[in-house]
């Protein structure tokens, strides 16, 4: 390690030494204390950590990246005299010190004791430990559980007069959402004790009852009962039994009312059925005045239904309405299906503003609900515009894109949508060299249908799942100067779809996507030809098409209501497969192999190959302020059949802003590939630095700073590989004994721009352990930070890498 690698390390370690030595009480008046830490420790973990610290009433100033408090050095790093603006810009970029204030301590005490009975510990005991040592105070809130209390013995108490013990409709199973009036029935002890939250021996756990409550009154308003909410539903507690047992009633209290003299009067609980369901599709209330008071132009009634049309006529045909309208006259009061049928319709593009309320009626001494549904036309038409810095090869650029979109272009609530796109990226120091630049110009058109147009298909799963079919087709035209010119056309069809239910799961089933890629052959490179084999040459820059079917599957509960403080999760996986058709027709009409074992069709080469990949991602909050997420994926791709090699732009990549970032896109692997000038190949290009393996691995720690700001520190590691061997990517082959060698590993900062709507992304990494064989190359690169032409690399993005 040279002299400037041994300064560069002394730096960082004297940075992160120095920030918190700077005097840290240096606005704390006389007499007071800096609030200098403040934790939790309990002798039993009853819940995470970070949600425990969340009581604490006051808390100290956050540190970035958990080690040192730079807010708080900011600040003091300000003089007294406000008038000056370095002042004022230094305090209102920091953070003020926190100072000790005893009146939180108490009530932090209070709050944790309060959770602690709450979780079954009720002889727990909070004890504060307050050290108070030059002008700073330390915070440790110890808690000693003891044993905790658990149920032995649990029992629901229904009074005949409160709630008749009458059959119940089963609940609707999670993906049957049937048309039906009329379920399979089970009676009202078995239906509220089937799957109780309430255990034998589990834990007296307040939090736990109360979900307990949560779900019977789900249960009972999933069963006709509109009125009743989870107040009617109590608890009663016998904890004098001794050993710390617990013997627990559940008592349902009976329905409450007021009269007009203004008593209140208590009646049995009742089941209300939904007498009729009377949609408003054009009812702005600020327009139209109440309900009562809307003017229709026309009405559509079936079964109950009835759609009222205003002044934009019957603008969405009625059947698109009633197939995504699941509360059904006739049937008992069922609150999911009330929430169905808001998600279903709000998700048609041509609707907003939608709102679902219920009227109850007596009729026959019966009672009975009049649904009113009411929403609004949103415009018909759109346009937008967009322009953005692009990276996509590593260098800077610039793209901008104009849209037009139409919501309802058959009055189904169809989207038809059409893009123009053009970017341009400097490969060059002259920004305005149009001929040797990177140019790039394109379109595409999409009609997307709000529902699953596929034969045969159950009408039950049809209504279970929020689908939507897409064809779609594109054009693109692309320049790349001193490579190639291409121009790619592609059309096909995708359904997707999403369990009304279980949202957290998207699929998409590419049912066909067809590809024309045409390559001028005078637009192409002669010298960049002579640099490739036959092989590279036939199966990537050739003309040749590409005809796929493929499957994404998706999941991750970033916007799961239940997620409640867990770890946010991403996992995303597809496989495809290409040529097969293609191939079959081949066969079928007697056409001839090439010398590469290639046949045609129409005269053109296409790809037969299968390909997978899968990521994974996780996020873990340390505090308010301090993530740590961590992504593993892979992918493979084998070509077979009409196919030695895959198509280029099929192939896998590492680095970039989205890889090993100590390295720029289609700069590393594959494996311990390294170029070497030879009388067929006289410069390194992209296409060898292209695999059929890849594998990825990143964690990073995330810091907000101040205001939008944010820091990022991270490690990746990561390499393609060849599934087989290619005479012009030799040291690329994956090998088993081997592979774990040719890891890249790179480690870097980041500076991160949050606007809430759009995060923009500087990542700066440094070459950790470089596989690459290369002579007069070291593997160990961490070495040499001072080295930025050869073990540097920096990225601008949009959003996380993952």
């Amino acid at each position: 390690m040279n002299s400037k690698s041994v300064f560069f390390y002394i730096i960082i370690i004297f940075c992160i030494v120095l920030i918190p030595s700077c005097s840290s009480t240096k606005f704390v008046p006389d007499g007071d204390y800096l609030l200098s830490s403040a934790t939790v420790k309990s002798d039993k973990k009853v819940i995470p950590v970070l949600e425990m610290e969340s009581y604490i009433k006051q808390k100290p100033n956050f540190k970035t990246f958990a080690l040192f408090k730079l807010p708080l050095f900011l600040y003091n790093l300000s003089g007294k005299d406000t008038t000056k603006w370095i002042n004022r810009t230094l305090r209102s970029g920091g953070d003020p010190p926190v100072i000790y204030d005893s009146t939180m301590l108490e009530r932090t005490v209070v709050d944790l004791k309060r959770m602690m009975t709450n979780k079954g510990y009720l002889n727990a005991t909070v004890t504060p430990i307050v050290k108070l040592n030059k002008k700073k105070a330390k915070i440790v809130y110890d808690i000693k559980a003891g044993e905790p209390y658990r149920i032995d013995s649990y029992r629901i108490e229904i009074n005949d007069s409160v709630l008749p013990k009458r059959n119940l409709p089963m609940p609707s199973e999670p993906l049957r959402i049937r048309r039906s009036r009329g379920n399979a029935t089970m009676d009202l002890d078995s239906v509220l004790s089937r799957n109780t939250l309430v255990q034998k021996n589990s834990l007296f756990d307040l939090d736990k009852l109360d979900m307990e409550r949560d779900r019977i009154t789900s249960i009972l308003r999933r069963t006709g009962y509109y009125a009743f909410n989870k107040e009617y539903i109590g608890f009663e507690a016998d904890t004098a039994l001794g050993n710390n047992k617990v013997a627990l009633d559940l008592s349902i209290y009976p329905y409450s009312e007021r009269t007009q003299a203004g008593d209140m009067i208590q009646m049995p609980h009742r089941q209300y059925v939904i007498k009729d369901v009377e949609l408003l599709v054009d009812y702005n209330p600020l327009e139209d005045g109440s309900v009562n008071e809307y003017i229709s132009t026309s009405v559509y009634e079936k079964d109950g239904y009835k759609i009222k049309y205003g002044v934009r006529g019957e603008y969405i045909k009625p059947d698109i309405i009633l197939n995504n309208c699941y509360v059904i006259p006739g049937a008992l009061y069922n609150e999911t299906m009330t929430s169905l049928t808001y998600s279903a319709l709000s998700q048609l593009q041509i609707l907003k503003n939608v709102n679902i309320s219920y009227s109850p009626v007596w009729e026959n001494d019966s009672t009975k609900l009049r649904c009113v549904i009411t929403c609004v036309s949103d415009k018909k038409q759109g346009t937008s515009f967009e322009i953005e810095g692009t990276n996509s090869d590593g260098y800077l650029g610039v793209g901008a894109g104009i849209g037009y979109l139409h919501r309802n272009i058959f009055k189904g609530s169809e989207l038809f949508n059409v893009k123009l796109r053009g970017s341009y990226e400097a490969i060059t120091p002259d920004f305005t060299n149009f001929a040797d630049n990177y140019f790039e110009i394109g379109g595409e058109a999409s009609v997307t249908f709000p529902r699953f147009m596929f034969p045969f298909l159950d009408e039950d799963f049809r209504r279970s799942i929020h689908a939507s079919t897409q064809f779609n087709s594109s054009y693109t035209f692309q320049r790349r100067p001193g490579y190639f010119t291409r121009t790619v056309l592609a059309t096909g069809v995708k359904y997707i779809w999403q369990d009304r239910r279980l949202s957290l799961n998207r699929h998409i089933f590419d049912l066909i996507n067809v590809s024309y890629i045409h390559l001028p052959k005078n637009s192409l490179n002669e010298s960049f030809l002579e640099d490739l084999t036959p092989a590279a040459r036939r199966y990537s820059f050739e003309d040749h098409f590409i005809l796929s079917t493929g499957y994404t599957f998706s999941r991750s509960n970033v916007a799961s209501p239940t997620r409640r403080g867990q770890p946010i999760y991403s996992l995303r996986a597809s496989v495809e497969t290409a040529g097969n058709l293609l191939a079959l027709a081949a066969k079928l009409t007697g056409a001839k192999a090439d010398e590469l074992g290639s046949k045609e069709i129409f005269g053109t080469n296409f790809a037969q190959y299968a390909r997978g990949i899968i990521d994974y991602s996780r996020t873990y909050q340390v505090d308010e302020k301090n993530s740590i997420a961590w992504h593993v994926g892979g992918g493979l791709i084998y070509p077979y059949g009409n196919s030695q090699q895959t198509p280029i732009q099929k192939r896998f990549f590492s680095g970039g802003a989205n890889s090993v970032r100590g390295w720029a896109i289609r700069e590393l692997g594959p494996g311990s590939y390294y170029f070497v000038p030879s009388s067929t190949s006289i410069k390194d290009n992209f296409y060898f630095h292209s695999g059929d393996i890849r594998f990825d691995a990143s964690v990073e720690y995330r810091s907000k700073l101040f205001w939008i700001v944010e820091l990022g520190a991270f490690v990746d590691a990561g390499n393609i590989w060849t599934i087989k061997s290619y005479e012009d990517q030799p040291r690329g082959l994956f090998k088993l004994n081997r592979f774990y060698k040719e890891i890249a590993v790179a480690w870097g900062l980041g500076l991160r721009l949050d606007f809430n709507f759009v995060l923009i992304r500087l990542d700066g990494g440094w070459k950790a352990y470089n596989p690459s064989d290369q002579p007069g190359k070291t593997k160990w690169p961490i070495k040499y930070p001072f080295k930025f032409n050869d073990n540097f690399a920096w990225h601008i993005a949009v959003g996380y890498p993952f």
